[in-house]
C-alpha cells in the first residue's frame, strides 16, 4: 500500500473541475468535537433555505473525529439522523454508545509490567556498566519501552463504522460513493501525511481509514495497515485545506471545535467543587494537558488558514469555531460522551450566533455559490427542546 504523491499531497487528476464546487472540511476534537461539528451542520441546514446544505457538497474533508460526520454525509445519512443517533431518538443502526468509540485492555499494562520485572536483571546490569546510580527512579525511566503504544483502543469504532456504513444504501467504500471522500491520517514512523479515499489511497475501507485518522496519540494505540502505523490526522496539520483546493473548491467551509479558552476570571468562570473560580492549573495535569492541546492546534490552525487566504484570494474560506471566552467544550473535555447533549446544542447556538453576527457577508458570500439564506429559521436551544429538556 502507497500513499499518492512524494509528499503526500492530493492528486489533482483524480477530481473534476467545476468553477461551483463546495467543500466541507471537518476536524478533530474527540467525541465533544464531533458532536459540536453535528450541530453546526444543523444550524447551517435552517440557515441556507435554498442551494445545496450540509449533506450535497462536492467534496468532504474529515479529520479525527470530523472523519466520521465526513464519511456519513458523504454516504447520503442526513445531519438530521445523526443527531438522532446521539440524542438515543434515531436510527437504531446508526445508535452510538460510548463503548462504540474505545474500550480499555487490562491485558497490555499487566503484559507491561511482568516484561519490567522480568527485565529488571539486565536493567540493574546495565546502570551499572553506564555509570549510572541505581535508583528506583534511574530504573523506572526503563519502563516507557514495555509500556502500550496507547491507554485506550479505538477497534470499536472501526467495527460501529464498518456496520453503520454497510447498512443498504450506503458503502464502506471510497470507491462507490457520489460524492468525494477525503481521510486524513498521520504515519508515525516517518511523519508524512497520507490521504485514504479521493486524491489518495482509495482501497482501504472508509472505516478503517476513519480509525487511523481519529487515533488521538496516547489516549489511542496507533492504528496499523498493512505495514503501517497511524495516528490522529490532526498530528501533521489541522486544517488540510489544500485537499479541498486540490479538489476544485471555490468555496470551503472548515469546522473547527479545538478552540484553548481565555480564562479572564472577569468574564469567564471553570467553578471548581467549592464554587469558586478557578485557573487551569488548579484542575489538574489533564486539564493542563487539554489547553496545552488546544493551544498547539490553535496556532497551526491559524497559520494554515492566513496562509490559504493570501495565496488563494478568489477562493472563499468560512471558518466556524467557538469563541475563545466560550467554556463548554473546554469543561467538558475530548472524550466525554455524557455531555453529548449539550455539545450538540451548543454547536448550534454557536454557530446561529456567527450566522447573525456575519450575515451580510454570509449572504453575499453563499450567494456567489448558489446558496439563498436567512436568519428566520435559526432558534436557540433546539436540541435542548428536542431531548426533552426545559
Amino acid at each position: 500500500m502507497e500513499a499518492v504523491g512524494k509528499d503526500m499531497g492530493p492528486n489533482l487528476a483524480m477530481f473534476g473541475n467545476n468553477d461551483r464546487r463546495a467543500a466541507l472540511v471537518l476536524t478533530g476534537g474527540g467525541i465533544t468535537g464531533g458532536v459540536y461539528e453535528l450541530g453546526v451542520l444543523c444550524a447551517l441546514d435552517d440557515f441556507i433555505v435554498r442551494g445545496p446544505r450540509s449533506g450535497e457538497f462536492d467534496h468532504y474533508v474529515g479529520i479525527s473525529a470530523g472523519s466520521m460526520v465526513a464519511a456519513f454525509l458523504a454516504n447520503g445519512v442526513p445531519v438530521e439522523e445523526l443527531s438522532g443517533a446521539i440524542l438515543g431518538t434515531g436510527d437504531a443502526g446508526l445508535l452510538l454508545r460510548r463503548e462504540d468509540i474505545y474500550s480499555f485492555r487490562v491485558s497490555p499494562f499487566l503484559r507491561a509490567a511482568w516484561e519490567f520485572l522480568l527485565h529488571t536483571p539486565a536493567i540493574l546490569r546495565h546502570l551499572r556498566k553506564t555509570g549510572q546510580r541505581v535508583t528506583i527512579l534511574n530504573a523506572i525511566s526503563y519502563l516507557q519501552e514495555f509500556l502500550p503504544p496507547g491507554v485506550f483502543t479505538n477497534d470499536n469504532l472501526e467495527r460501529y463504522m464498518s456496520r453503520a456504513l454497510s447498512a443498504k444504501g450506503r458503502s464502506n467504500d471510497f470507491r462507490n460513493l457520489r460524492r468525494d471522500l477525503s481521510i486524513v491520517a498521520v504515519e508515525a514512523d516517518s511523519a508524512e501525511r497520507w490521504i485514504f479515499g479521493s486524491g489518495g489511497v482509495e482501497e482501504v475501507p472508509i472505516s478503517k481509514a476513519i480509525q487511523a485518522s481519529s487515533a488521538i496519540p496516547v489516549f489511542f494505540e496507533p492504528v496499523r495497515i498493512g505495514d503501517h502505523h497511524f495516528i490522529d490526522g490532526g498530528a501533521e496539520r489541522v486544517e488540510h485545506l489544500d485537499i479541498a483546493l486540490a479538489g476544485g473548491a471555490r468555496l470551503v467551509l472548515l469546522i473547527n471545535p479545538t478552540v484553548p479558552i481565555a480564562n479572564d476570571r472577569s468574564s469567564v468562570c471553570l467553578p471548581t467543587l467549592f464554587g469558586r473560580c478557578s485557573s487551569v492549573a488548579e484542575f489538574g495535569f489533564t486539564m493542563v494537558a487539554e489547553q496545552t492541546f488546544r493551544i498547539n492546534s490553535r496556532v497551526k490552525l491559524e497559520l494554515g488558514v492566513s496562509l490559504f487566504r493570501q495565496r488563494y484570494p478568489g477562493v472563499d474560506l468560512l471558518v466556524i469555531e467557538p469563541s475563545p471566552s466560550e467554556s463548554t467544550l473546554f469543561l467538558s473535555g475530548s472524550m466525554n460522551f455524557t455531555e453529548r447533549v449539550q455539545s450538540l446544542n451548543f454547536g448550534y447556538n454557536s454557530a446561529a450566533r456567527f450566522f447573525t453576527e456575519r450575515y451580510d457577508m454570509l449572504k453575499d458570500c453563499f450567494a456567489r455559490h448558489g446558496r439563498d439564506v436567512s436568519l428566520d429559521g435559526l432558534r436557540s436551544n433546539r436540541f435542548l427542546d428536542l431531548a426533552g429538556f426545559t
